[in-house]
Protein backbone atom coordinates (compact mmCIF):
# COMPACT_ATOMS: atom_id res chain seq x y z
CA UNK A 1 0.00 0.00 0.00
CA UNK A 2 1.22 3.44 -0.85
CA UNK A 3 0.67 6.32 1.55
CA UNK A 4 0.50 9.84 0.09
CA UNK A 5 0.55 12.65 2.21
CA UNK A 6 -0.89 15.82 -0.11
CA UNK A 7 -0.51 19.52 1.09
CA UNK A 8 -3.23 22.29 0.28
CA UNK A 9 -3.26 22.19 -4.19
CA UNK A 10 -1.15 18.89 -4.35
CA UNK A 11 -3.25 16.49 -6.42
CA UNK A 12 -2.75 12.77 -7.37
CA UNK A 13 -4.37 10.86 -9.86
CA UNK A 14 -5.66 7.00 -8.90
CA UNK A 15 -7.38 4.69 -10.89
CA UNK A 16 -10.54 3.96 -9.59
CA UNK A 17 -11.18 1.56 -6.50
CA UNK A 18 -7.86 2.50 -5.46
CA UNK A 19 -8.45 4.50 -2.53
CA UNK A 20 -7.93 2.83 0.67
CA UNK A 21 -8.87 5.52 3.45
CA UNK A 22 -8.22 9.10 2.97
CA UNK A 23 -8.05 12.59 5.74
CA UNK A 24 -11.25 14.50 5.41
CA UNK A 25 -9.95 17.52 3.91
CA UNK A 26 -9.31 16.02 0.60
CA UNK A 27 -11.29 16.72 -2.44
CA UNK A 28 -12.29 13.90 -5.15
CA UNK A 29 -13.24 14.47 -8.67
CA UNK A 30 -13.84 11.29 -10.80
CA UNK A 31 -13.41 12.19 -14.37
CA UNK A 32 -12.88 9.80 -17.68
CA UNK A 33 -9.49 8.37 -18.04
CA UNK A 34 -7.63 10.48 -20.22
CA UNK A 35 -9.43 13.75 -19.63
CA UNK A 36 -7.12 16.69 -19.20
CA UNK A 37 -6.52 17.95 -15.64
CA UNK A 38 -8.80 21.01 -16.59
CA UNK A 39 -11.29 19.02 -18.38
CA UNK A 40 -11.13 20.98 -21.61
CA UNK A 41 -11.07 18.84 -23.78
CA UNK A 42 -14.38 16.98 -26.18
CA UNK A 43 -16.12 15.01 -23.68
CA UNK A 44 -16.58 12.39 -26.77
CA UNK A 45 -12.97 11.89 -26.88
CA UNK A 46 -12.51 11.72 -23.47
CA UNK A 47 -15.03 8.77 -23.58
CA UNK A 48 -13.72 6.93 -26.19
CA UNK A 49 -9.90 7.17 -25.20
CA UNK A 50 -11.89 5.85 -21.25
CA UNK A 51 -13.04 2.90 -23.33
CA UNK A 52 -10.01 2.11 -25.25
CA UNK A 53 -7.91 2.27 -21.81
CA UNK A 54 -10.75 -0.10 -20.41
CA UNK A 55 -11.10 -2.71 -22.79
CA UNK A 56 -7.72 -2.36 -24.83
CA UNK A 57 -5.18 -1.95 -22.27
CA UNK A 58 -6.75 -2.95 -19.41
CA UNK A 59 -6.94 0.08 -17.16
CA UNK A 60 -10.29 1.87 -15.42
CA UNK A 61 -12.48 3.89 -17.78
CA UNK A 62 -12.42 6.39 -14.75
CA UNK A 63 -10.08 8.01 -12.55
CA UNK A 64 -10.07 9.44 -9.38
CA UNK A 65 -7.87 13.08 -8.30
CA UNK A 66 -7.69 13.73 -5.06
CA UNK A 67 -6.67 17.45 -4.30
CA UNK A 68 -5.38 18.24 -0.97
CA UNK A 69 -7.21 21.69 0.87
CA UNK A 70 -4.77 22.08 3.45
CA UNK A 71 -1.31 20.78 4.69
CA UNK A 72 -0.64 17.18 5.86
CA UNK A 73 -3.85 15.10 4.12
CA UNK A 74 -3.27 11.67 4.08
CA UNK A 75 -4.02 9.09 1.43
CA UNK A 76 -3.75 5.97 1.17
CA UNK A 77 -3.71 3.89 -2.04
CA UNK A 78 -3.40 0.25 -2.97
CA UNK A 79 -3.90 -2.54 -5.89
CA UNK A 80 -6.65 -4.71 -6.72
CA UNK A 81 -4.67 -7.59 -6.68
CA UNK A 82 -1.53 -9.00 -3.70
CA UNK A 83 1.74 -7.23 -4.53
CA UNK A 84 4.50 -4.66 -4.27
CA UNK A 85 3.91 -0.87 -4.67
CA UNK A 86 6.92 0.58 -6.14
CA UNK A 87 7.37 4.30 -6.30
CA UNK A 88 9.43 6.32 -9.32
CA UNK A 89 10.57 9.77 -9.10
CA UNK A 90 10.28 10.83 -12.49
CA UNK A 91 12.27 13.67 -13.96
CA UNK A 92 12.66 15.59 -17.17
CA UNK A 93 14.47 13.08 -19.92
CA UNK A 94 13.41 10.02 -17.78
CA UNK A 95 10.40 8.32 -19.39
CA UNK A 96 8.89 4.96 -18.21
CA UNK A 97 7.35 2.63 -20.40
CA UNK A 98 4.69 0.72 -17.79
CA UNK A 99 2.43 -2.41 -18.50
CA UNK A 100 -1.14 -0.70 -18.63
CA UNK A 101 -2.36 -2.64 -15.80
CA UNK A 102 0.70 -1.73 -13.75
CA UNK A 103 -0.64 1.51 -13.16
CA UNK A 104 -1.43 2.87 -10.12
CA UNK A 105 -1.28 6.86 -9.81
CA UNK A 106 0.65 10.09 -10.47
CA UNK A 107 0.81 13.40 -9.57
CA UNK A 108 0.37 16.62 -11.66
CA UNK A 109 3.29 16.81 -14.31
CA UNK A 110 3.29 13.27 -14.85
CA UNK A 111 1.65 12.26 -18.00
CA UNK A 112 0.79 9.05 -19.12
CA UNK A 113 0.72 8.51 -23.10
CA UNK A 114 -1.00 5.25 -24.62
CA UNK A 115 1.27 3.55 -26.90
CA UNK A 116 0.69 0.27 -29.24
CA UNK A 117 1.96 -2.58 -27.93
CA UNK A 118 1.50 -4.33 -31.02
CA UNK A 119 -0.60 -7.11 -32.82
CA UNK A 120 0.82 -9.98 -30.87
CA UNK A 121 0.17 -8.19 -27.26
CA UNK A 122 -3.85 -8.84 -28.30
CA UNK A 123 -2.94 -12.43 -27.37
CA UNK A 124 -1.04 -12.45 -24.97
CA UNK A 125 -3.70 -11.59 -22.52
CA UNK A 126 -1.98 -8.20 -20.97
CA UNK A 127 -3.17 -5.45 -23.07
CA UNK A 128 -2.75 -4.32 -26.22
CA UNK A 129 -0.85 -1.30 -24.84
CA UNK A 130 1.39 -0.19 -22.81
CA UNK A 131 1.47 3.35 -21.26
CA UNK A 132 4.33 5.81 -21.92
CA UNK A 133 5.32 7.48 -18.32
CA UNK A 134 7.12 11.08 -18.78
CA UNK A 135 7.55 13.99 -17.48
CA UNK A 136 8.20 15.44 -14.10
CA UNK A 137 6.45 13.87 -10.60
CA UNK A 138 5.86 11.21 -8.68
CA UNK A 139 4.73 7.72 -10.04
CA UNK A 140 3.18 4.58 -8.42
CA UNK A 141 3.38 1.17 -10.54
CA UNK A 142 1.75 -2.28 -8.83
CA UNK A 143 2.59 -5.46 -9.20
CA UNK A 144 0.68 -9.06 -8.73
CA UNK A 145 3.05 -10.46 -6.10
CA UNK A 146 6.91 -9.01 -5.63
CA UNK A 147 8.90 -6.39 -7.59
CA UNK A 148 12.51 -7.34 -9.14
CA UNK A 149 14.32 -4.94 -11.26
CA UNK A 150 16.48 -6.71 -13.59
CA UNK A 151 19.57 -4.37 -15.04
CA UNK A 152 20.00 -5.54 -19.19
CA UNK A 153 23.07 -4.60 -21.26
CA UNK A 154 22.73 -6.99 -24.20
CA UNK A 155 19.67 -9.54 -24.62
CA UNK A 156 16.80 -10.63 -21.85
CA UNK A 157 13.40 -12.48 -22.17
CA UNK A 158 10.34 -12.57 -20.12
CA UNK A 159 7.13 -14.01 -20.06
CA UNK A 160 4.54 -11.41 -21.18
CA UNK A 161 2.55 -11.73 -17.87
CA UNK A 162 5.59 -11.03 -15.90
CA UNK A 163 6.20 -7.30 -17.33
CA UNK A 164 5.53 -4.61 -15.15
CA UNK A 165 7.46 -2.03 -16.59
CA UNK A 166 11.02 -0.82 -18.21
CA UNK A 167 13.32 2.01 -19.45
CA UNK A 168 16.73 2.89 -20.97
CA UNK A 169 17.76 1.91 -24.21
CA UNK A 170 15.51 -1.03 -24.57
CA UNK A 171 14.04 -2.43 -27.69
CA UNK A 172 11.48 -5.01 -27.47
CA UNK A 173 10.07 -8.17 -29.73
CA UNK A 174 7.10 -10.28 -28.95
CA UNK A 175 7.50 -13.71 -29.91
CA UNK A 176 6.92 -17.46 -29.11
CA UNK A 177 8.63 -18.80 -26.06
CA UNK A 178 9.94 -21.54 -28.76
CA UNK A 179 8.15 -24.07 -31.30
CA UNK A 180 4.69 -24.46 -31.90
CA UNK A 181 4.94 -27.64 -29.68
CA UNK A 182 6.78 -25.74 -26.55
CA UNK A 183 4.45 -22.69 -27.10
CA UNK A 184 1.38 -24.98 -26.02
CA UNK A 185 2.16 -27.63 -24.04
CA UNK A 186 4.83 -25.30 -21.87
CA UNK A 187 2.48 -23.19 -20.58
CA UNK A 188 4.80 -19.98 -21.59
CA UNK A 189 2.61 -18.38 -24.42
CA UNK A 190 4.16 -15.45 -25.81
CA UNK A 191 7.47 -13.58 -24.36
CA UNK A 192 9.12 -9.88 -24.66
CA UNK A 193 12.56 -10.38 -25.99
CA UNK A 194 14.46 -7.08 -24.86
CA UNK A 195 17.43 -5.99 -26.46
CA UNK A 196 20.18 -2.94 -25.39
CA UNK A 197 21.17 -1.29 -22.35
CA UNK A 198 18.04 -0.72 -19.52
CA UNK A 199 15.79 -1.74 -16.68
CA UNK A 200 13.14 -4.21 -16.31
CA UNK A 201 10.87 -4.19 -13.38
CA UNK A 202 8.96 -8.18 -13.04
CA UNK A 203 6.55 -9.10 -11.24
CA UNK A 204 6.46 -13.02 -9.16
CA UNK A 205 3.33 -13.96 -9.93
CA UNK A 206 1.04 -13.90 -13.46
CA UNK A 207 -2.99 -13.24 -13.10
CA UNK A 208 -3.41 -15.27 -16.51
CA UNK A 209 -1.74 -17.73 -14.66
CA UNK A 210 -4.31 -17.51 -11.54
CA UNK A 211 -7.34 -17.46 -14.17
CA UNK A 212 -6.36 -20.68 -15.72
CA UNK A 213 -5.89 -22.18 -12.06
CA UNK A 214 -8.99 -21.50 -10.49
CA UNK A 215 -11.08 -21.69 -13.99
CA UNK A 216 -11.66 -25.89 -13.57
CA UNK A 217 -12.81 -25.60 -10.07
CA UNK A 218 -15.76 -22.81 -11.21
CA UNK A 219 -19.23 -23.84 -11.39
CA UNK A 220 -20.66 -25.25 -15.23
Amino acid sequence: MAVVTLDAGDEIVAESGAMVAMSEDLSVQTTFNGMGEGGAVDVLQAVITGLVRKYFAGETMFVNRFTGRRAGQQLMLAPPLSGDVEHVRLEKGRSITVQSMSYLASTRGVIADLIWGGFSMLFSREGAFFLRCRGEGELLLNAYGAIEKVPVDGAYVVDSGHVVAFEGDLNYRIRRAGGWKTTILSGEGLVLEFTGTGVVWLQTRNLGQLVRWIRPALPR
